[in-house]
């Protein structure tokens, strides 16, 4: 062939080749334009969920937060209606010169306002007048508790007085009001607590805050009054704002309008200062606030716009390049192919030598069938060294013509299900080996595709070691099934002779005492007035010995039930338990001049009705040992971490799990009684341990013991430290509800 010739052959070949290429770097500039445009499109979507969702994140979070204030703020107020503060009202506003009262009034409203953070804490009378103040002021009337008094006390309610200027040029505050009642006559009205909150230091900084970086972020705080949204915070960018600056609610364009009208959601808008504004709206709960979150539209989407442009770089640089890329495809192309061809063959290769040595090498005997006939085609030394048979034995014959795999494959019915199921698996089956052997193995077939060719591979492994391992095994779990109901027995032949015990003492040693008692009795009536003043003591000896002695025996009756009783474990408001164990000891209390300290208690998981006989005897014991003092202090808390493990070494026994485990808290009854001597702490929850004589503090020494036997029944423990006449303090561990 001539030159012209070759030319007349290659031009067209050329030429059809690169109307090819051509073709295809319009189609991928095309295809990177569409794939570009959509990305935009998508990424546009995306952003603006995102700004909408972050935006959304913040106003729920804020919603969250100001609602949360507001219900602690009137949790606070109506912690402050309790009988023992009526009490104290009352007293004081009968005698208004009585020291006592006035300094518990002023003591109790100082604390609140101290420890709550109010700007002040008032206590006026039905007419509103001013009676107490914290921080000290003189009395006066404030115009708009006076306005409204009459209004509360007939509601009976707590009521939130809204953000608010006592004069024009006034301070911003809010107020919390509560009526309060004479706990002797509720529909006696005594006066109001009266508690100021200055917004600027928590409401307006939790307002203010936002939890990102942003030039123009903000929140803001709006109400309706009349025909207008009334802003309620400072604002970023405006001063002096406060109950100052209103919008008239046709301003539609203005999320703070939107945000007045009740409307809630992601809208955009004009703001205060004609600026375009992307917002989200939400209504604050249980109050006439709502809430805008909001940010200038140019910060908003400035990130998209700059993406938007490295976007087209991005399209243009990739179409300037696909020009260049669809060259060096078509070069590459062919030298790839016979590259990767080469690979492919190579890999073929080394993964065959690999699978050889596998096979050869396995610890598991191995045979491979052809799918479609059954034949054996190979099997590895391991299984011809298992079974003592040479390879020949194996090779071209059928497994089913295999003696030995009978009970696998005793036919073609059975091989064909094992090629339709493509999995079968056999264990503990027996084998016999060429010598006569019998041998347990594990048979597993799977089929699987070589070269678009199916083959079986059939794994044997020889478990005869494990088998008889599973019976060191089945013999120790049977003696250890026998040695648990011979367990069981023994503790059901403990619980009868306990409740045999139990029933004893409750028949055979009352039975006596109620003759002592009887006969103590009729010798009193019989003697009557021909007694001694010595016969006398000598008889109310044997009758108080008797009483004491019936309630040793029912002390000691709760206490052994108290370890078989069967619980039912709950949540429990601990808050509410401890509440209702004040009531039952109102009878012994009520003369008592007892100052109680009661800390906010968690949710725990106990038995009730256990946990208040526990709670009982605690209280009741703080009761009695504070009986010298006047006043007496009794409190109830948690520990805190780091006191909890100083604390926890002191007079405790190590009965439970650990103290320090997560989900327990440990809780404390302190006292500023009578105490005891440490060195005796560990006998405090014996059964019958007195630390005090009986003439001086009644008791059969039982109820700490019950105490320590229930709070160990779940899970907890108890402990205890003091000193004489410095109090003494009480711990006890409980899990906290899930």
């Amino acid at each position: 062939m001539d030159q012209r010739e070759i030319i007349n052959t290659i031009e067209p070949t050329k030429y059809y080749t690169w109307r090819i290429f051509l073709l295809i770097f319009v189609l991928l500039a095309a295809g990177v334009m569409v794939i570009g445009y959509l990305y935009a499109l998508n990424y546009e979507k995306q952003f603006r969920a995102e700004v909408e969702s972050q935006l959304s994140i913040i106003a729920d979070m804020k919603t969250r937060e100001l609602a949360q204030w507001r219900k602690e703020r009137l949790a606070d107020a109506r912690n402050m209606n309790i009988p023992a503060f009526s009490a104290l009202l009352r007293r004081f506003l009968e005698k208004p010169q009585e020291p006592d009262a006035k300094r518990l009034l002023l003591t109790w409203i100082n604390e609140c306002q101290a420890n709550l953070d109010y700007a002040r804490v008032l206590i006026t009378d039905t007419q509103g007048v001013v009676c107490l103040s914290a921080p000290a002021a003189p009395p006066i009337a404030i115009p708009q508790i006076a306005h409204d008094a009459a209004t509360i006390l007939r509601s009976g309610q707590t009521t939130f007085l809204d953000l608010h200027r006592d004069t024009p040029n006034g301070r911003v505050y809010m107020d919390i009001i509560t009526p309060i009642f004479d706990d002797s006559d509720v529909r006696r009205p005594l006066g109001l607590i009266v508690m100021l909150i200055d917004p600027a230091r928590y409401l307006y900084p939790l307002i203010k805050l936002w939890p990102t970086s942003s030039r123009s972020a903000e929140t803001l705080l709006v109400r309706r009054e009349g025909n207008d949204a009334v802003f309620l915070n400072e604002l970023r960018f405006q001063t002096n704002t406060a109950l100052n600056l209103r919008m008239p609610l046709n301003h539609v364009a203005t999320p703070a309008v939107q945000a007045a009208l009740g409307r809630e959601g992601i809208i955009e808008g004009i703001d205060y200062r004609g600026v375009p504004v992307v917002a989200a709206l939400r209504k604050i709960p249980d109050s006439p606030w709502s809430i805008v979150a909001r940010m200038d539209k140019e910060e908003v989407y400035a990130p998209m716009i700059e993406r938007f442009w490295n976007i087209f770089a991005l399209i243009a640089a990739l179409i300037l390049s696909a020009g260049a890329c669809v060259g060096l495809v078509w070069r590459q192309q062919s030298v790839r192919f016979h590259k990767e061809q080469l690979e492919t063959t190579e890999k073929l290769l080394a993964s065959g030598i690999r699978y050889r040595r596998l096979f050869e090498s396995a610890k598991d005997g191995i045979l491979i069938l052809d799918d479609v006939t059954g034949m054996v085609v190979d099997v590895n030394p391991f299984l011809i060294e298992l079974l003592g048979y040479s390879s020949e034995t194996f090779l071209e014959k059928k497994i089913w013509e295999l003696g030995f795999f009978k009970n696998i494959v005793a036919n073609q019915e059975n091989f064909a299900e094992l090629q339709q199921n493509e999995y079968v698996r056999y264990e503990d089956m027996p084998l016999e080996t060429s010598d006569g052997r019998r041998i347990e193995v594990e048979f597993i077939s799977n089929v699987y595709l070589v070269n678009s060719q199916k083959v079986i591979q059939c794994n044997i492994r020889d478990i005869s070691e494990r088998v008889k391992a599973q019976m060191e095994v089945s013999k120790l779990n049977a003696e250890l099934e026998q040695r648990v109901q011979d367990r069981t027995a023994q503790l059901e032949a403990a619980n009868k002779e306990l409740e045999a015990f139990s029933y004893s003492v409750s028949h055979d040693l009352r039975a006596p005492l109620r003759h002592v008692q009887g006969y103590v009795d009729m010798l009193g009536r019989e003697a009557e007035g021909k007694l001694s003043d010595n016969g006398r003591r000598y008889m109310k000896t044997i009758a108080d010995a008797s009483h004491e002695m019936g309630e040793l025996i029912d002390d000691l009756l709760a206490f052994s039930r108290m370890g078989r009783a069967e619980m039912c474990e709950t949540s429990v408001n601990l808050d509410k338990l401890v509440q209702d164990t004040l009531r039952d000891l109102e009878a012994t209390t009520r003369e008592r001049h007892i100052v109680w300290k009661i800390q906010p208690l968690p949710t725990v998981q106990a038995d009730p009705a256990m946990l208040k006989l526990a709670l009982t005897n605690l209280l009741s014991n703080a009761v009695k040992f504070t009986r010298p003092r006047d006043p007496a202090v009794i409190e109830v808390g948690i520990v805190d971490e780091e006191v909890r493990g100083q604390k926890s070494e002191v007079g405790e026994e190590q009965e439970t799990s650990d103290i320090s485990n997560a989900s327990q808290i440990t809780f404390f009854i302190r006292d500023n009684g009578v105490g005891f001597d440490p060195q005796y702490a560990h006998k405090l929850f014996g059964v019958f341990q007195r630390l005090h004589r009986a003439d001086e503090f009644e008791g059969t020494g039982i109820g700490l013991a019950n105490v320590r036997r229930i709070i160990a029944r779940h899970g907890g423990r108890t402990w205890a430290d003091g000193a004489v006449d410095k109090g003494a303090t009480f711990y006890f561990t409980l899990r906290t509800s899930k």
